[in-house]
């Protein structure tokens, strides 16, 4: 099994790293660029991103642990 998909649920779509980081980008420049808050959109555009940071924090942290893995064996 390739270590991307160790501890993911098979259920559901979970973003990689790169999409994720779109999203979060995106996201930002959307509130940015808003001359008056849609708060019918803040919700969606909240979940959205609660998702990819939570995508983005995942995917470094199983970095940094496989990067103290191989440097622990050293």
């Amino acid at each position: 099994m390739p270590k991307s998909e160790i501890n993911q649920p098979a259920d559901h779509y979970v973003m990689d790293f790169k999409q994720a980081f779109a999203v979060l980008k995106q996201n930002a420049e959307r509130l940015e660029e808003q001359q008056e808050p849609d708060l019918d959109q803040l919700m969606v555009i909240v979940e959205e991103s609660m998702q990819a940071y939570k995508a983005c924090k995942a995917r470094i942290k199983a970095v940094q642990d496989a990067l103290n893995q191989t440097f622990e064996h050293d």
